[in-house]
């Protein structure tokens, strides 16, 4: 990407913070701020795991503010059943009871973003976490609203861009600076007024940098190095193996009478392992002859004797590292967004624009070019590996209209539209392997009915169009397109003790793939004709809660989603830097389809709560990327695009204490664990052989802990996760190597206080308190690279 890209986000950042010093010292000094003493804090701020209604979990902004992390995975992670789908420090998906990339859709006001993480997980969903008022997560059930690429889970992303009424205030805003030990720095600036008593604004921007980040130990694990480790697990964790295969002449009876008459004749090619033999006889010019005993042979040996002894002399890494020290895992990025809205009495209108760009480094290595294969020696090169990184820049523009009837049947109207430009670049080094221009636009129009008695609902429409254009040398996905239209209607029902819900959707989806001499397809099974595929999907859903008392409640909920493939898995095919992996789509590739159930329970009583569910989802032609056990020189592995059926089950519950013994005083504690397995239960003894009886790279279960409080003008909140030893153990064709068992620790201290009438909020947060070398299982780079050391930050928030 151009250096001048970053310059000119750079002088927006600028001409931001001129904008809002203007509007600080512009505003009317006679407005006073709300006085500290009246700053209520909700009860689910201090914890920050949000609310639940059994549908959804909530994120509001103060719990933002205790959870932001780098990326949106990690972010949500202390939610039960949601795990950071983790691809380096700089990279992360939520992955909701095991399932992530194109299972779980990720949507900014229920308009799907321009989201390339499903095709390669290097590469962030453009967001900007800062320009957030919330995040709704669904776990189940959003198929019907959001269509079949949520048939495991949707994120909704509550934006500020376009004002959504006018404010309070005639300016306000906030500003937020932190800097750590071992995560940079980190700055944001929004601002937001009115213009007029109609008319309503909003800018802002955020920048955040750091270097190659602090590890407890060795950036790779201890599998690297044992020399037990087989071809496979050594080219994931990035080592060359220097290993000396020796033939185990004990177990061979005899030596071969016409090798040994035959050795030194060139035109045979014989080598000296071919004279040991079973045979007692040779066949030589015609004549059967004896063969000579081996005195080496010992008679009696088991027959599971190994017929080679493999001696490691070394291992060696594709490319140095330093212990203590992530390689490679260093991060750029900055955004802009400004936005406008006219509001009236019984309609809105508003329109908004966004920029987001980010560099960011993966913990990995690749060659960028594959050596040719010789024999001479003298024409072999020793490979250099080089670094691979991410560059992306998107815009975005919205529009948004809201219009509130009087009707006897409809409640209000909504429309959004968004248009959404990318431009996602892999590099080996500097040098640009892999190139995305995507666009995308989308519309969502929603009806909402009047509540007549027991009965409310939601109908409508949502379309997407969109486009990637490739480029690079050796780019692994064609010029694709693909649209997508639903239809839905999710209808409530509320009888006094009882609430219930049931919908229906149906989507059309297409997907084009455009041949041209520049690309390699696939050599996968599908033989890469990239044929155009159009699908048909049914999605419905039912929800049913029964408030048996004032403190206990059961909820049961059923649905049936279905989900096309997405371009990686029906076109691929060639080298993906970005993962290690030459992977390979199949165009033949069916939907999946999944039926799901999920029983759950809650109880209240005075200040406890307890809630817990069971669920289970059962999938028919689930399509994972599967090991074929070949690997290219290079060190990568080539997997293919396959379809089977799996099994998904897990339990999850959750406990809250809330206290409160004066105004302003409070104490939380929280509790909760969770457990999922996605299990093979398709006849597939492909699939048994190569990847087993779980799905690899499973997420671990897990227990966590945590407690909060707020006195006058303090707060402070502390949490311990304990990620157990994978019990449910994949392949990569040989077994899943499972990582031990870690626990994070964080903390956070805040203190309140006002200079010049101005609310600010100092805190000191504390990550990986105890500098735990962490390793999730369901990484791809798990044995590459541990999540970040101790990092401690100090950051100060201002409210204008």
């Amino acid at each position: 990407m151009p250096k001048h890209h970053f310059n000119k986000m750079r002088f927006a950042y600028l001409s931001i913070s001129i904008l809002f010093s203007h509007a600080l010292l512009a505003q009317n000094r006679d407005e006073k701020t709300d006085s500290l003493k009246t700053i209520q804090i909700p009860i689910t701020t201090v914890i920050g795991q949000g609310t639940r209604d059994g549908k959804r979990v909530f994120i509001n902004r103060e719990q933002l503010n205790i959870l932001q992390s780098t990326t949106l995975g990690e972010t949500l992670s202390r939610t039960p059943s949601v795990q950071n789908a983790s691809f380096g420090p700089n990279a992360g998906m939520p992955m909701i009871r095991s399932l992530s990339g194109n299972r779980v859709r990720v949507m900014a006001d229920g308009l799907s973003l321009n989201d390339l993480s499903g095709i390669t997980p290097n590469i962030n969903t453009q967001i900007d976490l800062e320009n957030l008022s919330g995040i709704e997560i669904y776990k189940a059930g959003a198929n019907v609203l959001f269509g079949g690429r949520a048939i495991g889970g949707a994120i909704n992303l509550i934006d500020n861009t376009i004002p959504k009424a006018v404010y309070k205030k005639q300016v306000q805003g906030s500003a937020v600076v932190e800097a750590g030990t071992n995560a940079g720095h980190r700055e944001s600036i929004s601002v937001k007024g009115n213009a007029g008593k109609r008319w309503a604004w909003h800018i802002g921007g955020s920048q955040q940098q750091h270097g190659n980040l602090r590890i407890p130990g060795n950036t790779k694990s201890d599998v690297a190095y044992d020399p037990n480790i087989d071809h496979l697990t050594a080219d994931m964790a990035q080592v060359h193996v220097d290993r000396r295969s020796e033939m185990n002449l004990t177990l061979y009876r005899y030596l071969s009478r016409f090798v040994q008459e035959n050795i030194n004749n060139p035109e045979w090619g014989l080598s000296e392992f071919e004279l040991y033999t079973n045979e007692p006889y040779s066949n030589i010019d015609g004549e059967r002859v004896q063969n000579d005993p081996n005195p080496l042979y010992i008679a009696g040996q088991p027959e599971d004797t190994p017929r080679y002894n493999s001696t490691v002399l070394g291992i060696q890494d594709y490319a140095p590292v330093r212990k203590g020290i992530m390689p490679n895992s260093h991060a750029d990025s900055r955004s802009v967004h400004v936005g406008a809205g006219y509001m009236h009495n019984k309609f809105r209108l508003g329109m908004g624009y966004k920029a987001i760009e980010g560099y960011y480094g993966i913990p990995a290595f690749a060659q960028l070019a594959k050596p040719k294969h010789t024999h001479n020696p003298a024409e072999m090169v020793e490979p250099t590996y080089l670094p691979i990184n991410t560059r992306t820049l998107s815009h975005s523009g919205h529009f948004e209209g809201a219009y509130k009837s009087d009707n006897l049947f409809i409640s209000e109207v909504l429309v959004r539209y968004s248009y959404q430009r990318g431009d996602d670049r892999e590099l080996v080094g500097i040098y640009r392997v892999n190139k995305f221009d995507s666009k995308r636009h989308n519309v969502r129009g929603e009806v909402n009915q009047q509540k007549w008695r027991f009965w409310s609902g939601t109908t409508g429409v949502d379309f997407s169009d969109m486009q990637i254009e490739s480029d690079g040398e050796q780019r692994y996905l064609p010029d694709v397109s693909g649209r997508e239209l639903g239809i839905f209607t999710l209808q409530k029902f509320d009888f006094k003790r009882v609430n219930a819900s049931l919908g229906y959707r149906r989507d059309w989806v297409a997907r084009r793939a455009v041949h041209d001499e520049g690309y390699v397809v696939s050599r996968g099974m599908a033989g890469g004709k990239l044929s155009d595929r159009d699908f048909g999907l049914h999605q419905a859903a039912a929800d049913i809660r029964w408030d048996i008392s004032s403190n206990f409640f059961v909820r049961s909920a059923a649905s049936h989603a279905e989900r096309a493939p997405d371009f990686n898995e029906l076109y691929a095919g060639n080298d993906h830097f970005a993962i290690l992996v030459e992977e390979n789509g199949d165009d033949r590739s069916p939907q999946e389809r999944a039926l799901s159930y999920e029983i759950g329970v809650g109880m209240k009583f005075q200040n406890l709560q307890l809630s817990g569910s069971h669920y289970t989802s059962s999938f028919k032609n689930y399509l994972y990327l599967a090991h074929t056990g070949i690997s290219r020189s290079g060190g990568f592995l080539v997997k293919e695009w396959r379809a089977s059926d799996t099994e998904i089950s897990g339990w999850e519950a959750q406990l809250d204490y809330h206290y409160t013994w004066q105004e302003g005083s409070m104490l939380e504690f929280l509790a909760f664990f969770d457990l999922v397995k996605n299990r093979n239960t398709s006849d597939d003894d492909m699939r048994q052989w190569a990847e087993g009886d779980f799905m690899p790279n499973l997420p671990t279960s897990r227990y966590g802990l945590s407690a909060g409080g707020q006195h006058g003008r303090w707060m402070f909140n502390a949490s311990l996760d304990r990620y157990l030893k994978q019990r449910f153990l994949g392949k990569n064709i040989n077994l899943e190597r499972p990582m031990p068992a870690y626990t994070m620790v964080r903390a956070r201290v805040g203190h309140r206080f006002t200079i010049l009438d101005r609310a600010l909020l100092t805190y000191v947060d504390c990550n990986n308190l105890l500098n735990a070398e962490a390793r999730p299982q369901n990484s791809p780079l798990k044995y590459l690279a541990p999540l970040p050391g101790r990092n401690i930050s100090l950051g100060l928030r201002m409210e204008i």
